[in-house]
């Protein structure tokens, strides 16, 4: 039987999605002082997200041993998919919980073609780039206030994107600082998890097509090639966004990048927005 764990115990990245939040989770996941939850992202506050997993108590999800660990770990970036989540930070607090957030946030233009593209792999998703929800979840100040109506700015963590790509040990080392762990264990190496990989229709009309089966039996460097013709209609690039769907996306942020600033001490000029 596992211990109880403290209340104050609980750590949640709380997204932001495609911002490198289940490479984060997989730095961190080993460190003798944390317990990582049995699903990575259980969405367990969560109201419409179909990923979550069911269960009865919020600490069945870890086997927590108070005598090692400090840190409950889980990462459910639907947390901050406001308004799509309306009452996830109300729905944590009234469990009783008193989680510390990790939220990692980057470049929304490079986020937003990473999610749209993410999307893309689902048929049902028409959306264009300039589409309310895939804005809102880029619009960080707005869910970080979102939480803000229950838990106080000590609880809360923001991390660059930028900073895990480039200097992931310094970046981890402020976590542990964060979480008050020891800093005596780092991840053997560091990669990158959950790269989009997007695919263009018609690769993905073929995959489904009844010629599929017939596909395996294709020599591997054929199949490879052929993915990479299909693929270079799916238009993956950084600068994929036009310049009038960027002036609108900044548009849109501009107020609440400079909130970003102002209240939390993030620096949004090297995205481009005024602080």
């Amino acid at each position: 039987m596992q211990d109880a764990i403290p209340n104050d115990a609980y750590t949640i990245i709380i997204g932001a999605m495609k911002c490198g939040t289940t490479s984060l989770y997989s730095y961190l996941k080993g460190h003798p002082e944390i317990c990582p939850a049995s699903v990575k992202e259980p969405e367990f506050f969560s109201e419409n997200q179909g990923h979550g997993v069911e269960v009865e108590h919020y600490n069945d999800l870890w086997s927590f041993d108070s005598s090692v660990h400090k840190c409950a770990l889980e990462a459910s970036t639907g947390y901050t998919k406001f308004p799509s989540e309306q009452n996830v930070p109300g729905n944590i607090s009234g469990y009783g919980v008193d989680p510390k957030f990790i939220y990692i946030i980057r470049n929304p233009f490079d986020r937003i073609v990473s999610h749209f593209n993410y999307m893309q792999r689902d048929e049902s998703w028409l959306l264009k780039v300039d589409n309310a929800h895939l804005i809102n979840t880029s619009n960080y100040f707005l869910q970080l206030e979102h939480f803000r109506e229950y838990f106080p700015i000590e609880n809360f963590l923001i991390l660059d994107f930028d900073e895990l790509k480039d200097d992931s040990v310094r970046l981890i080392r402020r976590v542990y600082d964060f979480l008050d762990l020891s800093h005596d264990y780092f991840p053997a190496e560091f990669e990158v998890k959950n790269v989009t990989k997007t695919t263009s229709r018609l690769e993905r009309g073929l995959s489904g097509s009844v010629i599929a089966p017939l596909l395996g039996y294709m020599p591997k460097p054929l199949k490879n090639m052929g993915k990479n013709l299909l693929r270079r209609g799916a238009r993956t690039e950084k600068d994929w966004l036009k310049d009038e769907e960027k002036e609108f996306i900044r548009s849109e942020l501009k107020e609440s990048m400079y909130h970003l600033h102002q209240v939390y001490g993030f620096d949004v000029k090297k995205w481009g927005f005024d602080t």
